[in-house]
């Protein structure tokens, strides 16, 4: 029984290694632990059992017969080389730099199959006696390990051209559409669908926590959407942009122009976020969200050279495509791109774990007064706020052309993709930041009252045709501040300051939603744990809700009263967690939506 039990620890060392392989998928929570029991556990086994055993083996082998077993002998060897492969990578690791740390993983990855081969050939015989126990015992290597099931999928891209992947040439790169798009280009290159992922400093914190909480495979519910392009090639993670050795600093880079750098250099290179083709290439979209829609990037009719990287070649595509646009612009362009639904493949987003709904955009605006086809006066679509140009607070029609050479237009759909976030895209390009500002003030208006009770103040969602905030509104902040002043000018209430660190103070009037756990428990950045929904006092399209203040007793009036609606893309402690890994990230401003001042005798 010695060597059964000699069997199952060698066994247990080598199913605790291979399941933190990346084959089995399993949730980073059990990872860590596994991890942790084989490190030690066969740490402990091997020095209290393993190797005590092996050598009195040995010695009575070698009495007794006087023999030498060519399998005992090399699994003496491997198992050597698996104790000291371990070894160096638990005390020295395996940190990239480090020849010797790279060979001890794969020698201490490769040698414990070898090691289990070997053993089950100089254990044959002992096999055949106790078949039932070591078959049972040999047959746990192949019992099946998953951490989702096919109904838990991480993301919902559809190849519609049938094939099952991509390779980086299906992708077109989308600095070769600046020579006939210059201004469309531009106006993308600093939005923030561009800026998605590689380049998102939020983004890729985020998306290395969810590997770090879940495991690596939980990154593709976050790329789906915001790095289609490595998804549907296979890419495991989203990878930062380099520059040969040096990674840029991608927060202050204007008009994407590392991308075009690194397209001339480098044409073979996976163009990461969501690029032109990523959108212009969608055959089709679900309303259910978290990437549900389908790509076709294969059978499209492309023009000779279109997809060239020599200069010349570019320029003949170029003028194949200009000579004849009618093909281009059919592939291109799809009715369904003006519609609300096209967005909801993003702008919806579920659990894949629980189906519990994170974002919900997209259904807030369908039953929300502006989706009301039957009247074209009032029915809205989300292109036209978010694709729509703004002056002097009013959508107005932007005349222009959106290709070299192309007729003019009335009314060009812009692509700054204004929305909530007016922070990255600001960095990069001021009329960007400015149109989503913009944006952002006509959303809400603000009305006040004074009786007996105190100061009440009433907020409108007037201007959005989804909730305030929407997208992820437990990083978002809208807020009321209060100043209130007395005849001397003294402030006799104030609600809704930044404190010293930048946060809202305590007791403020916020708007926004709350995820916590199963023990109610704030989930914080981990959104993906919610399970109990604490906190929603986001405003619907087009309701109304009011605050009560309760004022401190025998002022002096007049009074003069500030009240201002606040608007923050990411709360302060947000953004300090990210400047750990960005430290040259500044700090998002306060954005006021609206702003009111009244006097009360």
């Amino acid at each position: 029984m010695k060597i059964f039990y000699i069997n199952i620890d060698i066994l247990f060392m080598f199913l605790s290694g291979i399941a933190q392989m990346q084959y089995f998928q399993l949730e980073w929570s059990y990872v860590r632990v596994i991890e942790f029991l084989h490190t030690f556990g066969s740490l402990f086994l091997t020095l209290l059992f393993v190797l005590p055993f092996l050598y009195k083996h040995i010695r009575e082998t070698r009495k007794i017969s006087h023999s030498k077993s060519i399998s005992g002998i090399l699994f003496g060897l491997t198992f050597l080389i698996l104790l000291v492969s371990g070894s160096y990578l638990f005390f020295i690791g395996n940190r990239g730099g480090d020849m010797f740390g790279t060979l001890s993983f794969y020698l201490h990855l490769y040698s414990s199959f070898f090691l289990i081969g070997l053993l089950l050939i100089h254990l044959r015989h002992f096999i055949f006696k106790k078949p039932i126990l070591n078959i049972i015992s040999i047959g746990l290597i192949f019992l099946p390990l998953s951490a989702y099931s096919s109904s838990d999928a991480l993301q919902n891209i559809k190849l519609a051209d049938g094939v099952k992947r991509y390779h980086v040439h299906d992708w077109t790169n989308s600095s070769t559409c600046k020579e006939c798009h210059p201004k469309i280009f531009q106006e993308w290159a600093n939005s923030n669908h561009r800026h998605l992922a590689d380049s998102n400093p939020y983004y890729m914190v985020m998306e290395n926590l969810a590997e770090m909480d879940r495991g690596v495979e939980f990154r593709q519910w976050c790329m789906g959407c915001h790095n289609p392009s490595a998804v549907t090639t296979k890419r495991s993670r989203t990878t930062h942009f380099m520059q040969g050795n040096i990674m840029p600093d991608p927060i202050f880079t204007q008009d994407s122009q590392t991308l075009i750098d690194e397209y001339k250099k480098h044409p073979k290179t996976i163009e990461q976020g969501v690029s032109c083709i990523a959108c212009h290439r969608i055959m089709d979209t679900n309303a259910r969200g978290n990437s549900s829609y389908s790509l076709n990037l294969t059978k499209r009719k492309r023009y000779l050279y279109e997809d060239a990287h020599s200069p010349l070649k570019q320029w003949i595509g170029n003028a194949m495509i200009n000579a004849n646009p009618s093909v281009h612009k059919k592939e291109y362009m799809k009715p369904i791109y003006k519609k609300s639904e096209y967005c909801a493949s993003c702008h919806n987003e579920f659990l894949p774990h629980s189906k519990r709904v994170v974002v919900s955009t997209y259904d807030q605006w369908k039953h929300s007064p502006y989706n009301d086809p039957k009247n074209p006066a009032k029915h809205k679509e989300c292109i036209d706020c978010h694709m729509s140009y703004l002056k002097d607070g009013k959508f107005i029609a932007k005349e222009g052309r959106s290709t070299v050479g192309g007729k003019m237009k009335k009314d060009i759909r812009t692509h700054y993709f204004s929305g909530g976030n007016y922070f990255l895209a600001g960095l990069k390009n001021k009329e960007s930041g400015a149109q989503s500002v913009a944006l952002l003030k006509t959303a809400a208006t603000l009305d006040m009252a004074l009786d007996q009770n105190g100061l009440i103040v009433g907020v409108t969602n007037s201007g959005a045709g989804h909730k305030l905030p929407t997208g992820a509104a437990d990083f978002r902040e809208l807020w009321l501040e209060i100043t209130v002043r007395d005849r001397d000018n003294k402030i006799v209430f104030s609600s809704g300051k930044l404190d010293d660190k930048g946060d809202i103070e305590a007791g403020s009037t916020v708007f926004n939603k709350v995820f916590g756990d199963k023990d109610s428990n704030p989930v914080g950045l981990f959104f993906w744990r919610y399970e109990k929904l604490l906190k929603d006092t986001r405003i619907p399209a087009g309701k109304r809700v009011e605050t009560l203040f309760d004022l401190p007793q025998n002022l002096k009036y007049p009074l003069n009263v500030t009240v201002k609606l606040n608007f923050r893309i990411y709360p302060q402690w947000v953004t300090d967690i990210v400047k750990i890994a960005y430290p040259t990230l500044p700090n998002p401003p306060v954005v006021t939506i609206q702003e009111m001042e009244r006097t009360f005798d």
